[in-house]
């Protein structure tokens, strides 16, 4: 089994080596002989021996879409073909992202690596390692990976060139090339027509008095430039013109692409046209080499035959006097010195390696060549997929063929290279892009499938099929799917355009004649649908416009439109230019005020949040020590919703994140929201908000006055709005003057939020009281470490489990639209029975002491895995409520006592207390805040003050809140109108009975909502819920998943303001999300029992029967029918699928 991997160079294959090896669970080790990462493009001013070397002006041919790594796209501000300094950021990004620096030995050179002693049985490899100081050093690897690339060696082939010794002037090889600063008024020769060959003849012609290039075969070169402006590998590498290579002759595509060249500059008339084909050898990219070839800068020349002093004397017969400079740009060697020579096998020019990976000779495939490669494309996505492949064969995850095979193959691509390719001892490596990325990601399991995405996710499919084959493809499912490819592949081209918006032009006017074309066209289209509609029913157009005109105003359609429509905006508008939103204050850093901070952004709008502590976080920073009126948590308290059911909308939770989450990965999360949008710039931490109060004006302003304090004194500010997000955990609820006795207790009394961890209780007798979730929790976790552990209750709970069904999160299964629509449908009494039956046949509540006086959808249920089993361990006995202390006892409502308590734990709940808001806004028939659904207090003349996170549902607490400060928003903007006072109060007084059904306490009344009512209802003021009819018009598979799916937070961000591209792709693999962080153990498959009625025996004997049944009625014809249709369907489905 492989664990530890030696990677060898820190370029970009070492980098996407290690990553893939991480993701694999091995620990790689990467020795990179320089002091700093990116390997080739690296820039020095001095060349180092056996390292790559480049340019200074150097800019990478490939667009940073189509070299971006698959799981990190660059940056929408790179532009699209980046200097090699963009590059080196870029890489350093990916570095530090993935933690990668961390694995990496600089200055440590590999000087050998052999098999080990018992290589035969391990695979194990003996790596010699030599540092800067020059000491060596032996390490045993699992396995090696080889990431030193193959521009190391130049190739400088003196020679083939006679006379050379006598050159009077300066010759060097292109390695040794950083600018054209000494070739200023010098007579330059440039040797060798490649990429590298053409950017320095075009950058020396712009200093040098003449430059010649002198090249054996010719090159066809093409732009970085194509059609519109568009990059070329964009708009050519794609699949569909992949499909047409497989589909049409390659004489007919030659023929094409040559045409197409020509079209821009005719090869034969400058002096450019090589002897091979257009797609025989991967061609020139080359901006300015043809202009400088016309403006006479450049200088094309035959091959050079000699040389004589100064003069070179080319295989034509022509001579260039006075040669100062000569360059050759011809290529390297490629060449492992480093590796055994067990390990080396040749084919051809090339050294062989069975899929341009492994050597195909050795007992183990613990060794791998990584970004050998040359294609047509980006070699760094193409090293990556390659590393890809190599973690999973280390692994074990996939198997190579034999050794014989491997080399049958090798031997077999060497051939088809030869014939499809152009090829030498310099130039053996060549490769269709898209066919080898394809191959590669076929062998990993994450090959995109055409025919699936076509019925799944077509408008994905049309981006896959018609644009480019970007790497995000490949990370679209299987072995390390990343969630964010979809939306990767839906935005490159908004990548594309970023960096070209550096001003902004004004419309342009269309022509008059173009204007008369679309209104011809525009009335022709209407005039022939308004007639098709009258022939087909007459009475339809009248009936619609008397609906839309009644008959007495039909005379003044337009003014009546224009009275019914624009002037009820307009009124709306100017009632609002008094109260104006622009400054908005948040009052609290917790994950209320995190979304409420980024809704502001969004619509506009300028937020400043006011935090007392040092971090965000809110109710979610653990802290050792309780502070005063602060919420606090447990060190222990792990999410009671999954993370697909408690991520922000338009932000989901990484993938690996375990389905409930411990306090500080919750924690984490918000942090990498908040950095996400850049929110922490709006925050104030250390100011608390000592008082709120109304403006004097605020009947017409709406403003707020708010008084702060940061440690250095009081200040005072005017905001527009005010949105409160310091929750409801602040303000303990503590009834101990309730219980006689508690003043000669001697014991220790407690709230909920003052208990951290069962440290101080080890050993006791506690009593937890209350058993709501955290007593539940803190009952089963002292009852670990205690003596005995008493749960005291007063109703008792129904007890739910977080996970439902095969182990999958409960909310997930349980709130769903088609649950909702269920319940409204069927008798409450009904789904009551159901869901109490389910539960006792997990653990009889009444056998547990759990059962309580009200039905189950009745009130809040209690979440929790551990208690029954507790209870039935005897750890937590079940008691009823607390009548009275003794002295060192507690004595229950039942008549029961249990003495020696030594400590009482209240989980009784908290306050609503709001003490900085004006006390009017408590003002009511109970003396609680009063707030319009939960958010709007509804005695306020402007409504400029929103109070959220007030309120208990069913559901999860985050995206409800989120939901609550986008109305909120939409309401100060002036985008939303509230109803009248009036009509405030009397729904807020009927939702208030009606829950005072289930819950006698008035407070605990008014904070009811049901999760999938509430945000509906949210979702319509703000404009965002989703049309069910529409997308199952539209998307019948995406309805299908919001509908029969669970409720996520993604279906709010489908359409409407503040709609996210992702959130659909976000829907559609949330259940992927729920299994990632569950792969950590390869279960080995069951060996599956062929039924009976499946044996081979059985189909071929009834296949027989069938044929023979067919053949006696006489239908050959027909069955030769099928048999071609199923042939050319064959056919198609090959290329459509690749």
């Amino acid at each position: 089994m492989v664990h530890r991997v030696a990677v060898i160079g820190a370029g970009p294959s070492g980098l996407s080596s290690m990553k893939a090896c991480l993701d694999e669970g091995m620990l790689p080790t990467c020795f990179e002989s320089s002091d700093d990462l990116g390997g080739l493009w690296r820039f020095k001013a001095m060349s180092e021996p056996d390292r790559a070397s480049i340019y200074r002006s150097l800019t990478i041919n490939s667009s940073k879409e189509m070299m971006s790594y698959s799981d990190f796209p660059i940056p929408a501000d790179y532009p699209n073909y980046m200097h090699h300094s963009k590059i080196m950021q870029y890489f350093r990004m990916y570095a530090e992202h993935f933690k990668l620096l961390q694995h990496i030995r600089f200055q440590t050179s590999v000087k050998n690596i052999k098999e080990g002693p018992n290589f035969s049985r391990s695979g194990q490899w003996e790596v010699v390692t030599q540092s800067r100081d020059g000491e060596q050093e032996r390490h045993v690897f699992d396995a090696v990976i080889c990431c030193s690339g193959h521009f190391t060696y130049p190739n400088l082939p003196l020679k083939d060139f006679p006379g050379i010794e006598t050159f009077e002037g300066k010759y060097s090889h292109s390695w040794d090339y950083k600018g054209p600063e000494d070739m200023h008024g010098k007579r330059v020769l440039v040797i060798g027509i490649g990429s590298s060959g053409s950017d320095i003849a075009v950058e020396s012609s712009g200093v040098a008095e003449q430059v010649y290039m002198s090249t054996r075969r010719g090159a066809w070169i093409i732009r970085q430039v194509s059609d519109n402006g568009l990059p070329g590998d964009m708009k050519y590498n794609t699949r569909f013109v992949h499909i047409l290579f497989q589909l049409l002759p390659i004489s007919f595509l030659n023929w094409l692409g040559e045409k197409k060249v020509n079209a821009m500059y005719d090869h034969t008339m400058y002096a450019l046209k090589p002897k091979h084909r257009f797609f025989s050898q991967i061609p020139v990219i080359s901006n300015d080499l043809p202009f400088k070839i016309l403006s006479g800068s450049v200088i094309l020349k035959t091959n050079v035959k000699e040389i004589r002093g100064s003069t070179v004397v080319f295989e034509d017969g022509s001579a260039v006097e006075n040669v100062d400079r000569i360059v050759f740009a011809t290529g390297y060697n490629y060449d492992f010195p480093y590796m055994p020579s067990s390990a080396v096998y040749k084919s051809g020019h090339r050294v062989g390696l069975y899929k341009h990976i492994f050597p195909p000779n050795q007992e183990h495939p613990t060794l791998a060549v990584v970004g050998f490669i040359h294609a047509f494309g980006a070699v760094m996505v193409q090293a990556e997929m390659q590393a890809r492949w190599v973690a999973r064969v280390f692994k074990g995850h996939k198997k190579l063929p034999s050794n014989r095979a491997m080399i049958k193959a090798v031997d077999k691509d060497t051939k088809d290279m030869e014939n499809n390719y152009i090829v030498s001892k310099l130039t053996p490596l060549h490769v269709d892009f898209v066919s080898y990325m394809d191959d590669i990601a076929g062998e990993i399991g994450v090959r995109p499938s055409l025919l699936w995405l076509f019925f799944t996710d077509y408008l994905l499919f049309k981006r896959i099929l018609w644009g480019p084959v970007t790497a995000y493809q490949y990370r679209l499912r299987g072995p390390g799917k990343w969630e964010g490819a979809r939306r990767a592949i839906f935005t490159q081209f908004d990548r594309l355009f970023q960096p070209l918006k550096t001003r902004k032009l004004e419309a342009e006017e269309a022509s008059v004649a173009g204007r008369l074309i679309k209104l011809s066209l525009t009335l022709v289209a209407g005039g022939a649908a308004v007639y098709y509609v009258h022939v087909r029913n007459p009475t339809t157009i009248p009936t619609l416009l008397s609906n839309l005109f009644p008959q007495t105003l039909l005379k003044y359609s337009n003014e009546v439109f224009l009275l019914r429509y624009y002037i009820p905006l307009l009124l709306a508008l100017f009632s609002q230019c008094s109260a104006m939103v622009r400054r908005v204050a948040v009052i609290g850093a917790g994950n209320s005020g995190l979304t409420c901070i980024k809704t502001c952004v969004d619509e506009g709008l300028e937020p400043v949040c006011f935090e007392s502590s040092d971090d965000i976080g809110g109710l979610w920073k653990f802290k050792e020590l309780p502070e005063a009126e602060r919420s606090g948590i447990y060190r222990s308290l792990v999410t009671n919703t999954s993370k697909e059911m408690t991520c922000f909308s338009d932000f989901p939770m990484p993938a690996d994140y375990p389905n409930y989450m411990h306090n500080s990965q919750l924690l984490q999360y918000f942090r990498l929201y908040a950095d996400h949008f850049d929110l922490l710039r709006y925050i104030r931490f250390q100011t608390t908000v000592r008082s709120v109060t109304q403006r004097p004006d605020f009947s017409e302003s709406g403003q707020w006055d708010i008084v702060t304090n940061n440690g250095d004194g009081e200040e005072r500010h005017v905001f527009d709005a005010i949105m409160v997000c310091i929750g409801q955990y602040t303000q303990p609820a503590f009834p101990l003057s309730d219980f006689q006795g508690y003043e000669t207790f001697s014991g220790r009394c407690l709230h909920s939020s003052e208990y951290r961890n069962t440290d101080t209780r080890r050993g006791e007798r506690v009593v937890v009281v209350g058993i709501g979730n955290s007593g539940g929790d803190i009952a089963v976790e002292i009852s670990r470490t205690a003596e005995k552990t008493f749960l005291s209750t007063r109703q008792g709970s129904w007890v739910m489990g977080r996970m439902s069904s095969n182990g999958l999160p409960l909310d997930m299964n349980a709130l769903t639209r088609l649950n909702h629509t269920l319940m409204l449908l069927l008798p409450r009494s009904l789904v009551n029975w159901a869901v109490e039956r389910r539960l006792n046949r997990k653990y009889d509540h009444r056998l547990y002491g759990l059962k309580p006086k009200h039905r189950v959808l009745e009130k809040g249920r209690l979440i929790n895995d551990d208690l029954p089993g507790r209870i039935l361990q005897g750890a937590v006995v079940m008691k009823p409520n607390v009548k009275r202390f003794t002295d060192s006892g507690v004595v229950f409502e039942d008549g029961t006592v249990e003495e020696n308590i030594e400590a009482v734990v209240f989980c009784t709940g908290y306050n609503g207390n709001f003490p900085l808001l004006p006390s009017s806004l408590s003002e009511g028939p109970h003396k609680v805040l009063t707030l319009y659904k939960n958010l709007f207090p509804p005695s306020l003349s402007q409504p400029t003050l929103a109070v959220l996170g007030v309120f208990q549902s069913n559901g999860p607490i985050i995206p409800t809140i989120e939901m609550q400060a986008r109305w909120a928003v939409k309401v100060f903007a002036g985008l939303s109108r509230l109803p009248p006072r009036d009509r405030m109060l009397e729904v807020i007084e009927c939702e208030r009975k009606r829950n005072m059904k289930r819950y006698p306490c008035p407070r605990k009344a008014s904070l009811q909502v049901e999760y999938i009512p509430y945000l509906d209802f949210m979702a319509e003021e703000v404009g965002v819920r989703p049309n069910f009819l529409r997308l199952l018009l539209r998307d019948p598979v995406l309805w299908f998943r919001v509908f029969f799916g669970p409720c996520t937070p993604y279906q709010y961000r489908l359409t409407g303001p503040g709609q996210w591209a992702g959130a659909r792709q976000a829907i559609l693999s949330q259940w992927e999300r729920v299994a990632q962080p569950f792969r950590t153990r390869v279960v080995p498959e069951p060996e599956s029992r062929p039924s009976v009625l499946f044996s081979p025996w059985l189909l071929m004997f009834a296949g027989t029967v069938a044929i023979a049944v067919l053949l006696k009625n006489g239908v050959p014809p027909v069955l030769q029918g099928v048999a071609q249709v199923l042939d050319k369907g064959k056919n198609f489905l090959r290329v459509f699928t690749g």
